[in-house]
Order: structure tokens, then C-alpha cells, then sequence
């Protein structure tokens, strides 16, 4: 990385990296401005992603106390399938929290969140399941529309076929995606449940699409090629066709 600062190159590391190698982690809809002009910044993990898309929803809206997940991981990369990886089995990360809720933190350290997560023999994306306390009692529909005021967060229905996380890939292939990718954080509209001051809600994420959208809106941060965060992710949605699927509406 030295070499890049010597030189005067502005880059970007993924979530593979530590925080400490930037100073800086990245979500577009969370921390845009503070990356402007910056010699660099970590695009977080995935998983990491999801968790500070969907939390700071909430947080935007007033909705946001306390957070807690449990993460289902998969357990290697497709293209690896043949050469590692799990079977039969279920492999749980051995320290609470796993490294995803610190590393949310480290985007926005005001997060209340644990994660806990666990390897499971599949190599298709990984699934969410949270357990929110908010500051108050709310109703299903106003956190609908916490999580419909982000473009980077799709709604989908079991009913409408998508029940698991094959069928959602394979509906990204329909819509001819590239390399089936599903660049939104996909949340189970009809999962979700609140109970007074609790909320339950289940999503999935493509681990190898979901950093796309961030990674483009990075770019333009670092090099202020766009000073607006709310440019910058539309534009990149409207490249990527980003939300352009119609489970993105919820039907209330």
C-alpha cells in the first residue's frame, strides 16, 4: 500500500483487509462524504455491506436501538467447490461476535450490533436472520418504508416463488443480470415481523455482486469525480439496473 501512497495513487481494498490499512471503511449510503478526496478506502465485506445497508435504514428512519444477527455463510466460492469447503456438517465461527458486527463499526461506530455466524454447505449466497430492538413500538408498514427509502435494498416475496435463495438467483438470470448478480440486499417482505418494540427480518446476500455498486461509487468519492453521495449511487443504479426488478415493491 506504501507504494501506492508514494507514488500518489489513490486505491481501494476490500473487505479481505483491515480497517487499519485505510483508516477508512466504505458503504455509499452510510459514509460517501468522508471518503471524498481521500488517498484511499476499504470497501467492506459483503456480509458487512448488507448489515450497514440495512441497519442505517433503520437508523435514517428512527427505527434503529439495538441489533443482533445470526449469520448463515457459505462455505466457499463456487469456483472452488471442487477443492475445499464442508459437507454434512455445520461449522460454527468460534468467537462471539463473529467479525462482521465490528467491522459494521468500523463504517459507523454509533451501530449497536453482535453477529454471530456460522459455515453451511452451500456456495449459492449467504442468509441473514436479525432480531432488531427499536426505540419505540412501530407498525410492519413503517418499517417497510424504512427499508424501501434505500434503493440498494430489494423486497421479496415467498409468495411470489422466491422462498429461498436458488429461486432468487435464478430470477436474476430471467432478468439477465450479468453473471446472475443481485447487487440489493434481498429482504423477505412477507418474513418480516414486528412485535411492539421488536423487529424479525430475514435477507439474502450475493457475496460476489453486492461490493459492485460500492466499489463504482468509491471511485467517484475518492477522486470527487461526484461530491454528492445521492448522485453517486444513482448513478450507479441506473448503470447496473440497480432495483429495477418490480419484487422491489411491497404490495401493502
Amino acid at each position: 500500500m506504501e507504494t501506492y501512497r508514494d507514488k500518489g495513487i489513490r486505491f481501494i481494498v476490500h473487505g479481505g483487509e483491515k480497517h487499519s490499512v485505510t483508516g477508512h471503511s466504505f458503504v455509499a449510503e452510510a459514509n460517501y462524504e468522508t471518503a471524498l478526496g481521500r488517498d484511499s478506502t476499504r470497501v467492506v465485506s459483503c456480509n458487512t455491506t448488507s448489515i450497514v445497508r440495512t441497519l442505517s435504514a433503520l437508523k435514517r428512519s428512527g427505527l434503529l436501538g439495538s441489533a443482533r444477527g445470526t449469520l448463515l455463510r457459505r462455505a466457499t466460492d463456487p469456483w472452488e467447490s471442487h477443492l475445499g469447503g464442508i459437507m454434512n456438517t455445520l461449522v460454527p465461527e468460534p468467537e462471539i461476535p463473529s467479525h462482521q458486527g465490528p467491522d459494521a463499526q468500523s463504517v459507523d461506530p454509533d451501530l449497536d450490533v453482535i453477529t454471530m455466524a456460522v459455515k453451511v454447505p452451500q456456495t449459492l449466497a449467504h442468509l441473514h436472520y436479525w432480531s432488531v430492538r427499536m426505540p419505540r413500538k412501530a407498525s410492519k408498514d413503517e418499517v417497510l418504508d424504512a427499508f424501501c427509502a434505500s434503493s440498494r435494498i430489494a423486497l421479496i416475496r415467498m409468495s411470489d416463488g422466491l422462498g429461498a435463495i436458488n429461486a432468487v438467483k435464478e430470477m436474476m438470470a430471467d432478468l439477465g443480470r450479468p453473471n446472475d448478480s443481485l447487487y440489493e440486499v434481498a429482504l423477505w417482505e412477507d418474513m418480516l415481523r414486528v412485535e411492539g418494540d421488536e423487529l424479525f427480518y430475514a435477507y439474502m446476500v450475493d457475496n460476489q455482486a453486492i461490493v459492485i455498486p460500492e466499489t463504482i461509487d468509491a471511485i467517484r468519492a475518492l477522486t470527487q469525480a461526484e461530491p454528492d453521495g445521492a448522485a453517486s449511487i444513482a448513478r450507479t443504479n441506473a448503470a447496473l439496473g440497480v432495483g429495477a426488478f418490480a419484487a422491489n415493491t411491497p404490495t401493502r
